[in-house]
């Protein structure tokens, strides 16, 4: 393994045995009778294989994965959506009541939500906003999490950012990881990478062995109630490590499984490009269209499938989010943020949805 990964893992990892789950006694050499995890072999007819556990990191499921994103099937580990990753990382780096992340708020809420449920500290360097846009505080973060006072383990970087939509500088990026090379773990949240013009930074995992990747089937794959993720990773041993020690026996469910495979088949490659472009489409008919509302004093610029809006000063966000939740219509309300005050964060339903949205607000009264 890496040494900055070797040196940065909670050490009572080094001697703990993981648990060996039947599906990794399994193989080539199968046998035709399966009687090593206590399944029961009775089973309606029309659940048949479902009583069978699945494997626990199916080679099938990472080659196709692999393919999608760049990378060896063993630079992957799959997840229960990207949010098992990030308490699953938590878990193998920081010592509760010791270590601390760094984030750059406002930003993804479940890194706060796992930091705190561990215990582990949470240093927030908030980004820069300026006009329609927001940028990350490079110096500040980087004076964070080499501060030593900060015992800073890991760092997430959302890009595209969720909820501001930014996309941030692959140069500013790239400092912050090389500062931090030799000190703290790099996150890198590309949950909306497939609808950015950016794309992915998954070339540099192989000059950056403190980064790792975070990708996900939620959003661009419109497989958000599947729940399947991953965490990438250009060191093969860590990925082995977290699969054998720190992954749940058997984390990914069988029909999850069968609907990811389907999703990433090549064949439906075209259906995908296409979809994420039909969201795209929609995302800026709304972006049009409240730029010319007298209702919103702000569009931020978005690289993802979704927008941050802010209502004007003589309106509360929270009064307009709860007039359309009346007509049908949940929005995300992020108006208690100070850099995100009286803003709402609203993503792309379907064409005629849209139509109906806009004619909801053209008679807010």
């Amino acid at each position: 393994m890496k040494d900055i990964l070797q040196k940065l893992i909670r050490p009572h990892y080094a001697d703990m045995a993981g648990y060996v789950s039947a599906g990794m006694n399994s193989g080539k050499n199968e046998p035709l009778v399966l009687m090593n995890a206590n399944e029961n072999h009775f089973v309606l007819p029309e659940l048949e294989g479902y009583n069978f556990y699945p494997e626990p990191q199916p080679p099938k499921l990472l080659e196709r994965m692999g393919q999608a994103y760049g990378v060896k099937p063993s630079q992957i580990v799959a997840t229960r959506g990207a949010d098992e990753a990030l308490s699953l990382l938590t878990k193998v780096f920081c010592e509760p009541h010791e270590d601390a992340i760094v984030i750059h708020g406002p930003t993804f809420g479940m890194y706060a939500v796992n930091a705190n449920a561990a215990p582990v500290k949470i240093i927030d360097v908030p980004l820069i906003k300026k006009d329609n846009d927001f940028s990350l505080d490079v110096e500040g973060i980087i004076h964070a999490a080499l501060n030593k006072n900060n015992k800073v383990k890991m760092m997430y970087l959302c890009n595209p950012n969720n909820p501001t939509g930014t996309v941030f500088p692959k140069a500013d990026i790239l400092k912050i990881i090389n500062a931090v090379k030799d000190d703290c773990i790099v996150i890198l949240d590309e949950a909306y990478a497939e609808c950015s013009k950016a794309g992915s930074m998954v070339k540099e995992l192989q000059t950056y062995p403190n980064l790792l990747i975070l990708r996900t089937l939620s959003k661009a794959y419109s497989l958000a109630g599947v729940r399947i993720g991953a965490c990438l990773c250009d060191d093969e041993d860590f990925i082995l490590f977290m699969q054998q020690k720190i992954m749940d026996a058997y984390p990914l469910p069988r029909p999850s499984i069968e609907a990811a495979m389907i999703a990433l088949a090549p064949e439906n490659a075209a259906q995908i490009k296409e979809n994420i472009q039909k969201s795209l489409v929609e995302r800026d008919r709304l972006k049009e269209y409240f730029e010319n509302s007298n209702l919103v004093s702000k569009v931020y610029a978005s690289d993802a499938n979704f927008l941050l809006v802010e209502i004007i000063p003589d309106i509360k966000a929270s009064d307009i989010y709860q007039y359309c939740a009346d007509k049908g219509f949940i929005f995300r309300d992020f108006s208690h943020t100070q850099e995100t005050k009286n803003c709402l964060r609203i993503a792309p339903a379907l064409p005629d949805q849209n139509t109906k949205l806009m004619e909801v607000l053209d008679n807010y009264q």
